[in-house]
């Protein structure tokens, strides 16, 4: 049982009527969504009473209903019986956005184990926390003003600010943060501290812990973003509207996988032989026609050996078991392509890039740094070393900016997981985020 008020009577069946109609108006609005809005699960939280009248109180921290990435609805009852059906609906609706499409996962907040977060907006989260639950916001919101349903008062809106639509959080958040500025220096707020629950940052929340909501497994939760992104497609397929961001979420989302071993072995053989595929003369060894030039030693033709860097985003965004596996197969790659035991260069980067190490085992490398990410400082300085290098291979989430222009190397960027971005103009292998172990044959040691 949960912990719902039941000493409060009549107050409980209330709060499940409005919640069973809100939810039933926002499968209207969206039928697309429709699977998704019932399987959130409504947790109806303790309420705060009035100490005359014994009523439920609302609290402004739950005006969000806030979710967690189990999708238990955590629903506050004096909030609830205080805000109207409609707007009940158009909560239910935002908080499937934040969990289909995944913002927990995406977050560049970094949960510390053991820790909860109060249910208190604000300061309490920490700025980078507020500020990603925003630009979360500004993802969904738009698809959401599409339908033509009205924002709550003090959401971050797209529209309103001024600001392009169809873009991801990733994207927003530092057009925000300029925003932000700007109106901080005149006095002003750019919104309201809104907690969406840790379905937007997966940092856990005090309350989740209140009731029974024992929500959905992962394997539920595959199974349903399967179903709602075939709804979509039919949707589509029949000449419906459905809103462009939900449009390019199940276009991702049904894209047939590809073997990322595959697609990043190819990328990297394809980037090595262009290099090794080159020839130059050399005096190293002279010809074997010497005889035939009267005592003149003319150069012999010598392919070019691949001088290939390493660059690894040790921000702390990726876990380093992943990376470790990550680079075990990118040498493994080289190896099979330009020999054994050939010296490679790594360099990890954070916001700077670190010293060069030469290995010749993936082992043999130091994981250092730790904090923000810049990938172009570690591009930069990839491409600086001496002697130049002919392949430079980036092992990142992608949550980072990225060189303006095609570095004199070529470029392939393993992107780990499915967030971040690569620039056009690398060549690019998507990665998944918990990379297994290779399988060990059979009769090997």
């Amino acid at each position: 049982m949960t912990t719902d008020g039941a000493g409060v009577p009549g107050h409980e069946d209330a709060v499940r009527a409005r919640i069973a109609a809100a939810r039933l108006w926002a499968a209207h609005q969206a039928p697309y969504l429709a699977s998704a809005v019932f399987a959130l699960n409504p947790v109806i939280l303790e309420p705060a009473l009035d100490e005359v009248t014994g009523r439920p109180v609302a609290d402004p921290d739950f005006r969000a209903f806030p979710a967690d990435t189990r999708w238990n609805l955590h629903v506050e009852p004096g909030t609830a019986l205080a805000t109207p059906i409609e707007q009940i609906g158009w909560w239910m609706l935002h908080q499937v956005g934040h969990l289909v499409r995944g913002h927990a996962a995406r977050s560049p907040v970094r949960p510390e184990p053991g820790r909860q977060v109060s249910h208190a907006a604000g300061a309490v989260r920490g700025e980078q926390a507020h500020r990603w639950n925003q630009a979360a916001d500004a993802e969904i919101n738009d698809d959401l003003e599409a339908e033509d349903l009205r924002d709550p008062e003090g959401v971050v809106s797209p529209a309103a600010l001024g600001l392009p639509a169809n873009r991801t959080a990733e994207e927003y958040v530092p057009m925000l943060d300029v925003l932000a500025d700007a109106m901080g220096r005149g006095g002003g707020a750019l919104s309201d501290a809104i907690d969406c629950g840790s379905a937007v940052d997966g940092q856990a929340r005090a309350y989740e812990d209140s009731g029974s909501g024992d929500g959905l497994g992962e394997l539920d939760r595959d199974l349903l973003e399967r179903s709602v992104a075939a709804d979509i497609q039919d949707r589509i397929s029949a000449r419906g509207e459905v809103p462009s961001g939900w449009r390019r979420w199940a276009e991702e989302r049904t894209r047939p996988s590809v073997n990322w071993r595959a697609r990043l072995g190819a990328l990297i053989r394809r980037g090595v032989s262009t290099v090794a595929g080159q020839v130059d003369f050399s005096y190293r060894r002279p010809s074997r026609r010497a005889g035939a030039y009267d005592g003149i030693v003319p150069p012999s033709m010598v392919r070019v050996v691949p001088d290939t860097v390493v660059v690894i985003d040790t921000s702390g965004s990726v876990a380093d078991d992943v990376l470790s596996r990550l680079l075990a197969e990118v040498t493994g790659i080289i190896d099979g392509v330009a020999g054994p035991n050939r010296r490679l260069r790594a360099l990890c980067c954070d916001v700077r890039p670190h010293p060069v190490q030469v290995v010749r085992r993936a082992s043999d490398i130091e994981l250092i740094g730790g904090g923000g990410t810049d990938m172009r400082a570690g591009v930069e300085a990839a491409t600086a070393l001496r002697p130049r290098p002919d392949l430079v291979i980036v092992l990142t989430d992608g949550e980072t900016p990225w060189p303006e222009h095609r570095p004199s190397a070529h470029v392939v960027i393993c992107l780990i997981g499915d967030g971040g971005h690569a620039p056009g103009w690398a060549s690019v292998a998507r990665v998944p985020a918990d990379v297994p172990q290779r399988p060990r044959a059979r009769g090997g040691s």
